[in-house]
């Protein structure tokens, strides 16, 4: 049985830094703005759970819950952003087809 409890705690080590490692990108700072305060902080927060947890005074849990519903909101986001990037990058140009 000790050998399966080893083998729990890297993959929940590596699950953690995985969902760590999400990046803000420059230019999500214009999106940023459109996410609540909670959200706008926990992702502009660096480190682990707990460092994080530290730094906001918050508990784990909580942290965790709005790390989830920000990044999600964080994704819908740029995913609205780039749908409306996408029409006008695919336009055809006023030129095309005349040779």
């Amino acid at each position: 049985m000790e050998a399966q409890a080893n083998s729990d705690a890297p993959k929940r080590a590596s699950r953690e830094q995985k969902y760590l490692h999400f990046a803000l990108l420059p230019e999500d700072e214009a999106l940023l703005v459109e996410l609540s305060p909670e959200q706008q902080s926990i992702l502009r927060t660096q480190g682990s759970y707990r460092k994080r947890a530290e730094a906001l005074g918050i508990a784990i849990g909580t942290v965790r819950s709005r790390l989830h519903r920000a990044r999600e909101a964080l994704s819908r986001l740029r995913a609205e952003r780039d749908a409306d990037r996408a029409p006008a990058a695919q336009a055809p140009r006023p030129d095309a087809g005349l040779h």
